[in-house]
């Protein structure tokens, strides 16, 4: 059976994983990268150091995000999510996002010094859905 995930499923699936992959598009090219995140209930968060995937973004803010699960051969959960992506640019927007993605450490570290190269940012997300595939014996 192919189905629905309802929102409490989406977000459970969100909350359970911390890799997931962004889509996006620069010129009319799709580009789609893994990315560690942690998630809030309204928006992902991510850093990264700058390259093709945030100079993307930088141009083009709307992006789709995407998790997936497998439990096995005709077993799996599915969530595509659309949103904006966002630089977070203060000295506590971004320690609180790093603290949110477990790296405390780096909090405190280079990623936050004036002239860093990292790149926190967060996908604000507009829309969620969810597939599952489940055959029952």
């Amino acid at each position: 059976m192919i189905g629905v995930l309802t929102t409490d499923e989406i977000d459970q699936v969100l909350r359970r994983h911390r890799v997931g992959r962004i889509a996006c598009s620069q010129h009319d090219r799709p580009y789609i990268v893994p990315i560690t995140y942690a998630y809030d209930g309204a928006a992902v968060y991510s850093y990264s150091g700058l390259g093709r995937k945030i100079e993307v973004m930088r141009e083009q803010p709307m992006v789709c995000f995407e998790v997936d699960e497998m439990d096995g051969p005709g077993a799996w959960r599915s969530v595509v999510a659309e949103g904006t992506y966002e630089e977070l640019t203060g000295d506590t927007a971004r320690r609180d996002a790093l603290v949110l993605l477990g790296l405390k450490a780096m909090a405190s570290a280079s990623i936050l010094q004036p002239n860093s190269r990292g790149v926190v940012f967060r996908i604000l997300l507009t829309g969620r859905s969810g597939r599952f595939e489940r055959w029952d014996d």
